[in-house]
């Protein structure tokens, strides 16, 4: 591996890590399994509670339009049930998607409709999210 090249394991957590800070200036609070889960983290915000599995956003190109794809497949190539996540956050450089679970292989959404699709969870803490 050269000095430029990062490892899939290094990507992986640079997407956690932009998931968990994207969720914090939500308002959500964050937590990470202490041992090996189906979900890399889980979030809550008042009442509601969310097992996420983070996965890096491909960009795919099809009949000519770009398309963002979360990959719903766990390693062993089986859909993530509902029993091992409630919602997928996908991460495509600096933007962070939430999505719900439906059981899916991939998920698929047009890059300029992908606000309407998917749940767009900004990295940078709002005034009407800071704590006074």
């Amino acid at each position: 591996m050269t000095q430029n090249e990062l490892s899939t394991s290094t990507i992986g957590r640079h997407s956690e890590l932009l998931a968990m800070a994207a969720l914090l200036a939500d308002g959500w609070s964050v937590s990470e399994p202490t041992v090996p889960e189906a979900h890399d983290l889980i979030a809550v915000k008042g009442e509601e509670s969310l097992r996420i599995q983070v996965k890096t956003i491909k960009q795919r190109e099809k009949d000519g339009v770009p398309y963002y794809v979360i990959r719903g497949l766990k390693n062993n190539r089986e859909v993530y049930s509902l029993s091992d996540c409630d919602a997928f956050i996908g991460v495509v450089g600096e933007h962070v998607y939430l999505a719900e679970n439906k059981q899916l292989t991939e998920y698929w959404a047009k890059v300029s409709e992908v606000n309407e699709k998917w749940r767009y969870l900004p990295l940078k803490i709002t005034e009407k999210g800071a704590i006074n």
